[in-house]
């Protein structure tokens, strides 16, 4: 390994490189206070980095499970592991931030290691969760034929939605519950109950609105047993030509639709005073709840050349509106209502 994975600081690194690979989301992490804020950036990349391996470098079932098998020992401490994983990426094709972002896998965890035992053992376990996960589903997907559906059934719809977004949600729970006073808390308990349900519930929701870009480089997250009684294939969700394609994809909005219906749920249980977490989780829930709305007066989805989007003056509007309500109950549940 060489030294070029570490010419600029860590956490200087995870600042600068943020925006390049998810920008919502570089977006709603500035609503942390400054030490939860840097806490949470380097696990994001650090699960943004797992996900370049499932979705950016294909190959073989074994190369990928190696690639992952590679990730988990760098997060476990394999510094060799980490430099080799790094380094083929930096060689791999393509000319993508993710992958760029894999190639500095050593500066990453090198940001890691600063942060307090405590909070490297909640990224840890958070990210060893979601990168087994993907393993799992991604040398899987790499031995199966072209134009196959990802998942297989509704209940691996579920599980995939929890190992790579769901475990998300109690990782980040977790590092929250770090800014709260010790002593009793009575919805505590509830709250680690319901932490996986805003990354499940957003996961769902890119689920439906990557559809048309998805399949047509070759992923279908909707359940094979979703298509078969229609004798569909993943290809005839965007074809434009098949009825019943619209009634499946409004089935994953409407999915998605009910797992943001539990978003307020958790919300409830954030300590009204950490109003700035409450909006961490409200606002990308906002934004799926009205995207899904998008999508669905769009007579053409899924059969679309692009993601539907919000647009810029709606992500803001939406956002302003919650400041004045985000401490309220009653006023984060008239937000986040469906109609």
């Amino acid at each position: 390994m060489t030294d070029t994975h570490f010419r600029e600081a860590p956490r200087e690194y995870c600042r600068r490189v943020l925006p390049l690979v998810s920008r919502t989301f570089a977006i709603t992490i500035e609503l942390l206070d400054d030490r939860m804020r840097d806490a949470v950036r380097v696990a994001y990349l650090l699960c943004r980095a797992a996900d370049a391996l499932e979705d950016s470098w294909p190959g073989s079932g074994p190369e990928v499970a190696g690639r992952f098998h590679g990730f988990l020992a760098a997060l476990a401490g394999d510094a060799d592991a980490a430099g080799a994983l790094a380094d083929a990426a930096a060689t791999a094709p393509g000319e993508r931030d993710d992958l760029r972002l894999v190639s500095h896998l050593p500066t990453v965890l090198a940001a890691l290691a600063e942060r307090t035992a405590e909070e490297q053992r909640i990224v840890r376990e958070g990210v060893r969760t979601l990168a087994t996960g993907m393993r799992r589903y991604a040398s899987r997907a790499s031995e199966r034929a072209p134009q196959t559906c990802y998942l297989d059934d509704e209940g691996e719809l579920a599980d995939y939605c929890f190992v790579v977004a769901g475990c998300v949600g109690v990782m980040l729970t977790q590092l929250f519950e770090r800014r709260l006073a010790d002593g009793a808390d009575p919805a505590r308990a509830r709250r680690m109950e319901l932490a996986p349900v805003v990354g499940e519930a957003l996961q769902l929701t890119n689920i439906a609105l990557d559809l048309p870009g998805d399949i047509r480089r070759g992923r279908c997250y909707v359940p094979a047993s979703w298509l078969a009684p229609h004798a569909i294939s993943p290809a005839d969700l965007v074809c434009g030509t098949r009825p019943e394609a619209r009634a499946v994809a409004l089935r994953l909005v409407a999915a998605a639709h009910g797992a943001l219906d539990r978003v307020p749920d958790y919300i409830d249980t954030l300590p009204r005073r950490h109003v700035r977490y409450r909006l961490f989780c409200l606002w990308p829930a906002l934004w799926a709840r009205a995207s899904l709305r998008l999508a669905e007066r769009e007579p053409a989805f899924p059969a679309l050349a692009h993601r539907v989007k919000l647009t810029r003056g709606a992500l803001w509007s939406a956002a302003a509106r919650s400041l004045l309500v985000a401490h309220s109950r009653r006023g984060v549940r008239g937000l986040l209502a469906r109609d």
